[in-house]
């Protein structure tokens, strides 16, 4: 059964990542552009209707989704008692999985600066707000910022669960060799000698 989640958990993580990807670079190619917005009317410029803030708004749910399944895999390999040491794999996985809850939330915000910055109400608000009345758009870099950073994020979370999932299972198999070369010393009648705790 643990194997089985094993393998699981990354599957699912991957496909929640490559959506969340593929809708970061939709949303990136539907943004609002600068000569795309039409004349203005009344004083109000004319944005064009996309579907940029949605698919913004989707990848970000994604994203969060595939972040969130990682650390659940994370927390349920303790609730279900699988510890491991302070072997490299683990100091590695920890550190990775820190590192990518950092890039989440530059991602996270990057993703939600996209979606309101094509979100056509929220523009003609800060058009009007501006004593200019500028036709004001989203900033090209911060979008294909967002899904760079996705992309990271991505990478970082699957490659911290590998390390962990890789020293759970050394830690698994070292237990059960130990358990075993136990009951074998013992019915071979060798003398009662206790195991270490934590073997590396």
């Amino acid at each position: 059964m643990a194997q089985r989640f094993r393998v699981l958990v990354p599957i699912f993580a991957f496909v929640l990542g490559i959506l969340a990807v593929v809708f970061s670079f939709l949303a990136y190619a539907k943004r609002i552009k600068a000569e795309e917005v039409g004349p203005k009317v009344n004083g109000a410029c004319v944005y064009p209707h996309t579907g940029a803030c949605a698919l913004g708004i989707t990848a970000a749910a994604l994203l969060l989704a595939e972040q969130t399944l990682i650390s659940a895999a994370f927390n349920c390999f303790c609730c279900c008692g699988v510890r491991i040491s302070s072997t490299c794999s683990a100091i590695t996985s920890i550190i990775l999985f820190v590192i990518s809850w950092i890039t989440f939330v530059i991602a996270f915000m990057g993703l939600l600066y996209t979606a309101i910055h094509n979100n056509i109400s929220y523009l003609a608000k800060i058009q009007s707000e501006d004593n200019n009345h500028i036709c004001k758009v989203g900033k090209e870099d911060v979008f294909l910022g967002a899904t760079i950073w996705c992309i990271i994020t991505i990478v970082l979370g699957l490659i911290s669960y590998a390390f962990w999932a890789y020293g759970a299972a050394n830690n698994t198999n070292n237990n059960y060799a130990s358990s075993s070369n136990y009951k074998q010393g013992v019915a071979m009648g060798r003398p009662h000698t206790q195991l270490s705790k934590e073997q590396y």
